[in-house]
């Protein structure tokens, strides 16, 4: 499955960096996530409660951080297992400055296994769209609250 976007924000790139590299906005803007504990350095784990159509399932996930460039681009490496299937992928976040605001451009690749990959490709990717979308709106009110707060 791929995924790919771009996203604009009305602020520095330097601000929206640091809002992503902030472990507990990253934990709380992720759809069904209980918040990322540390397990190393740029590595972390979850556990997820997914929904994908009829299936739905919790997931102990664990994501890494890799070829941090400060304060433009970061891989993402995640992993997740559950009862429900198993998920692996591998994303990247560029950020680029336009302006007064900033472009995120981002894009993933997961290979999907088990009974939440038996939904089929089309829920598959309407739901990764779908979840998404959730945690860029969640991702923009964490950058527009460290904007007014300065």
């Amino acid at each position: 499955m791929h995924i790919e976007g771009s996203y604009e924000f009305e602020s520095e790139r330097e601000l929206v960096w640091d809002v992503l590299m902030d472990i507990d906005v990253l934990g709380s803007i992720i759809p069904g996530s209980k918040g990322l504990e540390a397990i190393g350095e740029n590595k972390y784990q979850s556990k997820l409660a997914v929904r994908v159509g009829p299936v739905n399932g919790k997931f102990e996930s664990k994501f890494e951080l890799a070829d941090i460039d400060k304060p433009e681009s970061y891989r993402i490496l995640v992993e997740g297992k559950g009862p429900a299937g198993h998920v692996t992928g591998e994303g990247t976040i560029r950020l680029e400055q336009d302006g007064s605001g900033t472009v995120m451009h981002y894009a993933g690749d997961a290979r999907i296994g088990g009974k939440i990959a038996a939904v089929g490709q089309r829920l598959l990717d309407v739901a990764a769209k779908q979840i998404a979308k959730q945690a860029l709106k969640k991702l923009s009110k964490q950058v527009e609250a460290r904007l007014v707060a300065g």
